[in-house]
């Protein structure tokens, strides 16, 4: 009876402190592979303007048909970058027609990604820029689409 009592007081305890059982486990993505081969990648970016392009980070939805492979032109935190889109290999090209600095890409549910853009204002450092949006996109019918504004400067 003793432990039947501590036990619902714990539980009383607890959810009045917001608490909540902890998420599942992340699902593991090694069956989704390395993503775009460098030679699909080495394609996309003969498409970009001239430059010394080094893919920085890459990523896919869940559903692994989604793949990005994001390339800038230097090392500082204002050099120009490109998110270049793949669907199962073959490139989808960018939804931004220019490079520009400051580019995220999280996978955002099964089959879709959201680009972040960032930009400096007024008297930003190159580190720290205050200007900040996104744009949605997904796969459609083999085509990159683009479902928000690219936002910007």
């Amino acid at each position: 009876m003793r432990v039947s009592v501590l036990l619902a007081a714990l539980a009383v305890l607890t959810a009045g402190c917001g608490w909540s059982p902890p998420a599942s486990p992340p699902t593991s993505t090694a069956a989704c592979g390395p993503g775009p081969s460098e030679d699909a990648v080495s394609a996309e970016i003969s498409m970009l303007p001239a430059g010394r392009w080094r893919e920085t980070a890459r990523g896919h939805a869940a559903d692994c048909r989604l793949n990005w492979v994001v390339v800038s032109s230097g090392s500082q935190p204002d050099s120009a970058q490109q998110v270049l889109f793949f669907d199962a290999g073959k490139g989808l090209g960018s939804p931004t027609p220019e490079p520009r600095p400051y580019i995220t890409v999280t996978a955002r549910g099964d089959h879709d990604a959201v680009v972040q853009y960032q930009w400096r204002q007024g008297q930003d450092q190159p580190c720290c820029p205050t200007g900040i949006g996104s744009a949605r996109v997904t796969v459609e019918d083999g085509r990159l689409t683009v479902l928000d504004p690219v936002p910007g400067p």
